[in-house]
């Protein structure tokens, strides 16, 4: 699912990462949670570099 619109996707895409990982228990509510609100400071770009806040254990 792309909408080829620059930080919609970049969102969309790891949003749909951290969903994965919070159904898998990977991260907590409060992680997903500290993540979505943080976005882009908590950005990662699907595991390429790491994020300019940190937001998981």
């Amino acid at each position: 699912m792309w909408f080829n619109y620059g930080l919609v996707d970049e969102f969309m895409s790891e949003w749909l990462i951290r969903k994965q990982e919070l159904a898998n228990k990977e991260i907590t509510e409060n992680e997903y949670l500290e993540w979505k609100l943080n976005w882009p400071d908590t950005r990662d770009d699907c595991g390429k570099f790491v994020s300019h806040k940190k937001w998981h254990n």
